[in-house]
């Protein structure tokens, strides 16, 4: 996989995690990927992993404003961490891996 290619398999991701963050209340502002018109030079891994940790803190934040419905976060995190690992892709786990 070249390393053009490797980045363009996080497109789905980059684009995705924008949307969740939109849904979840927090905008982070114009449409700035690879090839949209306000294009900030990032490469789609990079907006990939900057939104995701963006997904974490707001997800934490509206969690903390939760009280008890947000114990069960251990047990869900736990429960998708599993399966997460049962089903991801040989090779993920750092620069190069896939999505």
């Amino acid at each position: 996989m070249t390393a053009g290619s490797w980045d363009e398999s996080w497109a789905p991701v980059a684009a995705g995690s924008r949307e969740a963050l939109r849904q979840l209340g927090y905008d982070i502002g114009p449409a700035c990927l690879p090839g949209e018109p306000e294009s900030c030079g990032a490469t789609y891994a990079e907006h990939a992993a900057a939104q995701l940790s963006a997904v974490i803190a707001v997800a934490e934040h509206h969690l903390a404003h939760m009280g008890l419905l947000a114990q069960m976060k251990e047990d869900v995190v736990a429960r998708v961490s599993a399966r997460l690992a049962e089903t991801c892709c040989a090779g993920h786990g750092g620069a190069g891996g896939m999505p």
